[in-house]
């Protein structure tokens, strides 16, 4: 019994101590284990945080994808440790931040997409997570920044798409502040040029690509031809004075947009002349026209229309004071006013357009012509008042849409027609609201302004007649004059 006891005994040591050396050999192998794996954690975790920035914030794509080769290593690690779809995430954040791009103003108006600069780190993420990460419409959901122009611009845009056609058209405005990169100096009957794009025969000079063209000098009877791929043209005057005794004086064939700009300070004018096609004026273009700056323009429309567009006008700064023998602006789409002062005596309508008319803002008085069915605003389409203030005299006058008119306004319409230079003021108590005159015979006054009010009573006097009084009710009030 002894010596099977000692065999027993030696046969326990022994397996105990092959359990001791197994032990230290797991723990040595768990040790050297998890050192990798916490490694691989750390790498995994940046990325995880990386990948969850750019689940969370929607757009911070261009940040994961410019952490360069560490962005390399983690991706391949998260995938392994269970985030593969981090690197997929990171493609097609980097894709949405693409089409932020190709809004433009897309990249100006959220901080979250110049965050694709900011994508240099995690600014980027910040800016994504801007407005608080998940909820920040400024990108993250992708609705705002990276559809591009309708959240970039704010709401300026918006206010152009209630009025409709140029609300998608805000990331053009960005670029119409573009300083001159070409010029063109009139001289005469011939010109002299500066910068790509521009060729010169005889009296007429072409422009056939798109940018920013500054143009100063007198061109006594000539014409700036625009005809480019679908490009925007934009043209500064800067005091010149363009003449075309036989058509328009600018004329644009084919351009996705022409921005007439009037540098600060100047005084610039252009006419047209002799027989032309009666569509065109003294401007004329097959694309949208929009004038802005702070300059002005004096525009005459000698055979027609002052300007002419086979698309939309827009009014968004500068002084322009226009004459016409027929309509001053004459559109096919539009005519939509944001800014600036807008002065327009037609000898047939003051603004005339086949779409709908848009006042939001700036300063604006229209004048009708003689003919009876000729009016001081016509339009086929919607006349919608939100902003800015306005008087229009003349035969007639499209009625603003109460639907969609947001300013308070008055008609004053006449039964009978008013004899050209008779006066028509209208008052509220000790106040004159606005007084004006018509070189034509007309029949109807309207105005919008900021000093209209809701539930205010009014007087009306004309030549000198007592006109009788009205109160104004909601936004637009027409009040007839028996």
């Amino acid at each position: 019994m002894n010596r099977k006891a000692g065999i027993w005994m030696a046969a326990v040591l022994l397996a105990g101590l092959l359990t001791g050396c197994g032990n230290e050999s797991s723990k040595a192998q768990q040790s050297a284990g998890s050192a990798d794996s916490s490694t691989a954690s750390s790498i995994s975790g940046e990325e995880n945080s990386t990948a969850e920035n750019s689940d969370n914030g929607g757009e911070s794509s261009s940040a994961d994808s410019t952490a360069s080769s560490a962005s390399d290593v983690s991706s391949e690690s998260s995938s392994e440790s269970g985030n593969g779809e981090s690197s997929t995430a990171n493609e097609d954040s980097a894709s949405s931040g693409e089409s932020g791009e190709s809004g433009n103003s897309g990249n100006t108006g959220n901080t979250g997409n110049t965050g694709n600069s900011g994508n240099t780190g995690n600014t980027g993420n910040t800016g994504n997570n801007g407005s608080s990460g998940n909820t920040g419409n400024n990108g993250n959901t992708g609705n705002s920044g990276n559809t591009g122009n309708t959240g970039n611009t704010g709401n300026s845009g918006n206010t152009q798409q209630a009025g409709a056609s140029e609300g998608n058209d805000s990331d053009l405005d960005q670029v119409d502040e573009e300083k001159p990169t070409k010029y063109i100096y009139l001289n005469g009957t011939t010109a002299k040029f500066q910068g790509e794009g521009i060729s010169i025969s005889g009296n007429k000079i072409f422009i056939t690509k798109g940018g920013d063209y500054e143009i100063s000098g007198t061109l006594e009877n000539g014409q700036i031809y625009i005809e480019t791929e679908k490009k925007k043209v934009r043209l500064h005057l800067n005091n010149c004075t363009i003449k075309n005794k036989a058509g328009s004086a600018i004329f644009c064939q084919q351009a996705k947009k022409v921005t007439i700009y009037s540098m600060p300070g100047t005084v610039n004018y252009i006419s047209d002349g002799g027989t032309h096609d009666d569509d065109n004026g003294a401007i004329f273009s097959e694309d949208t026209v929009v004038f802005k700056g702070e300059g002005e323009i004096n525009i005459t429309g000698v055979y027609a229309h002052g300007v002419q567009s086979d698309d939309d006008i827009l009014v968004k700064g500068g002084k322009l004071n226009i004459t016409a023998t027929k309509s001053c602006l004459h559109s096919n789409d539009s005519i939509e006013i944001y800014d600036g002062t807008l002065y327009c005596d037609g000898g047939t309508n003051g603004i005339k357009t086949d779409g709908y008319v848009l006042i939001a803002g700036g300063n604006s008085t229209f004048i009708g012509g003689v003919r009876e069915e000729k009016g001081s605003i016509y339009c086929d389409g919607a006349f919608t008042v939100t902003g800015g203030s306005f008087i229009a005299i003349g035969n007639s006058c499209a009625t603003p849409d109460a639907a969609t008119t947001t300013a308070n306004l008055i008609g004053v319409v006449f039964s009978s027609s008013q004899p050209a230079n008779t006066a028509v003021k209208v008052t509220s108590g000790a106040n004159q609201i606005f007084s004006i005159t018509s070189k034509n015979n007309f029949r109807s006054v309207y105005y919008a302004g900021a000093n209209l009010l809701k539930n205010a009573t009014y007087q009306v006097n004309y030549g000198g007649k007592d006109g009788g009084s009205f109160t104004a009710g909601n936004t637009v009030t027409v009040y007839t004059v028996s």
